[in-house]
């Protein structure tokens, strides 16, 4: 991997995972690989309970504190907590991005918008666990666990006004021992979805017991009101959940217990899903998700794998801009036409390839569906707008690989001999980013920027020096966007949360002005308040698409190139597998899945 050049860097690509243009070890077993793509099918009529489920996490959380900063290492939260409305998955398909009840059984909105009234559901209790032991959850619960939230949540700018006066929620009141209600600072578009859950839960409203820091301390052990319990952690080995069988949904978890244990290294990975100690890996777009060039190998060794063809799936790591002067006394990406050249500089099309194995898994038989990311990232079916389409219009040339056109740009800049800068992520194991940006720090070469790599300690300094620094850094920081939370909840979420001077940790840092004062653009902004107001669904969708091509030519900022449908692996014994699916939770994998002892690992028939 230490070509340069686009054309080169793709041939690295290509050897380094296993592959070639005639063919490699990934492709040659074509036939059986094609044969073996399983077709999930509900088998809930047969569930038998019980069992252990083996999966894996990849390091231990910095904290259990469901309410600070914890993706993507917390991934037992996802069962633990709950919130008051949840995402719902799609059956047997992609998910719709719709909405179901959790705590709350019901809801409804005022005509106006402004004020939203949700039914508590009734004989929920907490985990039986000291110092809460099962009691009823109650409405004081809900009221400590807001105000828990606004003061200390990872996203509370994004929702609570009492910290940001640009945020929807102005109040959250239990008017009964059933009822809550929000008021809300206008008719925000997708105002209930900020009360959902989505990925790991960073950012996310969880609901905890009201003595929360007050008799209990939620930073070592989580007690929550979620399908499973937290039963077991051994520091840098594992962790352990059982199934809360108090639970209001006895159809949710069939397994009596699910395993993490802590593993780091791909290699360790794939030899304990082939050993059957670890019963599937999932391709869900993030750090957790298996390299797609290794999955066809692993099948090939491990034959009694099942693979499934997964949903498209984005990377969600982004790429901002820092805007502190370097050595010369100001940024260079100050100029909206370096941060075109370095756009132009990444072969997204080999990127996607590559790393999504796209060529690979089509020699073996299984269609697959790639896309580019814009502004927004490209599974926002409907609402995304294909930059390689027609539609987008002139400023679609940013997305394309043309470096020739790139060092123009770089001149026209004032920059003939190229720039050095900056480029900060974390290289630890705790989120896989280094593998997707030293290959796109190598394509910036071919337009002149040079990249200087410095590491970032994820533990002290990712979060506060980087991903929510708004920019504040020199040369530029590969990051996550607050565990994602804002980019599921909707597209106009997404945009907000990423491109709205006003959104607080989450926004990207740029400025129209010329200088470092995070002042955004007033016509991202004027499209973005729009958008967050528009009842009618295809205004706002022209208005997503409009924003989209506007930043596809101020370029404020870099989602990794796209992404591509895949494969999963799992053990035949994983039975509903792909059945429940959704990008924000693990339902593909935890929900209502059940475990068939007659069937791999557990037998070798």
């Amino acid at each position: 991997m230490t070509a340069t050049g686009g054309a080169a860097l793709g041939a690295a690509f290509l050897a380094a995972c296993g592959g070639s243009d005639s063919g490699g070890s990934s492709s040659s077993s074509s036939k059986e690989s094609s044969s073996a793509v399983v077709k999930p099918e509900d088998t809930s009529r047969d569930a038998k309970r019980g069992g252990i489920l083996k999966d894996r996490n990849t390091a231990d959380p910095p904290t259990y504190d469901a309410h600070n900063p914890i993706a993507p290492l917390n991934f037992p939260a996802r069962h633990v907590y709950s919130t008051l409305i949840a995402a719902k998955p799609g059956h047997l398909g992609p998910e719709k991005f719709e909405l179901q009840g959790d705590l709350a059984e019901s809801w409804e909105q005022s005509p106006d918008g402004l004020t939203v009234t949700l039914k508590l559901r009734q004989g929920v209790k907490w985990h039986n666990k000291a110092p809460i032991n099962g009691r009823d959850f109650t409405a004081e619960d809900a009221t400590a666990s807001w105000n828990r939230y606004a003061a200390k949540g990872a996203l509370r700018g994004l929702v609570a006004n009492s910290v940001n006066p640009q945020a929807p929620v102005l109040s959250f009141n239990v008017t009964d021992a059933r009822t809550v209600q929000i008021k809300l600072k206008e008719p925000l578009v997708y105002a209930l979805s900020l009360f959902a859950a989505y990925g790991s839960f960073t950012g996310n409203i969880v609901f905890m017991p009201k003595e929360t820091d007050n008799g209990w301390d939620p930073r070592g052990d989580m007690i929550g009101t979620g399908p499973f319990f937290l039963s077991n952690v051994t520091p840098s080995v594992s962790q352990t959940v059982k199934r809360n069988d108090a639970y209001w949904d006895k159809d949710f978890a069939y397994v009596d217990q699910i395993d993490y244990p802590v593993i780091l290294e791909t290699a360790q990975v794939a030899a304990q899903l082939k050993a059957g100690n670890i019963h599937h890996w999932t391709n869900s777009g993030g750090g957790g998700s298996p390299p797609a060039e290794i999955l066809l190998d692993i099948k090939r060794d491990q034959p009694k794998l099942d693979l499934y063809a997964s949903d498209f799936s984005p990377s969600r790591n982004v790429l901002s801009f820092g805007l502190t002067p370097n050595s010369e006394g100001k940024s260079p990406f100050m100029d909206e036409r370096v941060r075109q050249a370095l756009s132009m500089s990444w072969d997204r099309g080999t990127f996607v390839d590559v790393f999504y194995n796209v060529s690979n898994f089509e020699k073996a038989g299984i269609p697959i569906e790639s896309r580019w990311s814009t502004a927004l990232y490209a599974d926002w079916t409907g609402w995304w707008l294909d930059p390689q389409g027609k539609d987008f219009g002139p400023n679609a040339k940013y997305f394309k690989h043309d470096p020739a056109e790139g060092k123009k740009l770089m001149a026209a800049a004032g920059f003939p001999n190229g720039i050095t800068a900056t480029s900060h992520y974390v290289t630890g194991t705790q989120l896989d980013i280094r593998r997707f940006a030293e290959p796109l720090d190598s394509m910036t070469k071919d337009v002149g920027i040079n990249a200087k790599v410095e590491s970032i300690d994820y533990a002290t300094d990712y979060i506060p020096k980087y991903r929510d620094a708004n920019g504040q850094y020199e040369g530029w920081a590969y990051h996550t966007v607050s565990g994602t939370t804002p980019a599921r909840i909707s597209p106009v979420s997404a945009l907000t949360s990423e491109y709205w001077s006003k959104s607080g940790v989450t926004f990207r840092g740029f400025s129209a002005s010329g200088k470092n004062d995070k002042s955004g653009d007033p016509q991202v902004d004027g499209l973005i308040e729009k958008m967050r107001l528009e009842k009618d669904t295809e205004k706002r969708r022209g208005l997503v698409q409009d924003l989209q091509r506007y930043l596809g030519k101020a370029m404020y900022g870099l989602i990794m190139p796209g992404g591509a449908s895949g494969v999963s692996l799992a053990w035949p014994a994983l039975r509903n597998y792909n059945v429940y699916r959704s990008a924000a939770s693990a339902a593909s994998t935890h929900y209502k899945v059940w475990l068939d002892t007659t069937k791999p690992p557990f037998t070798s028939a």
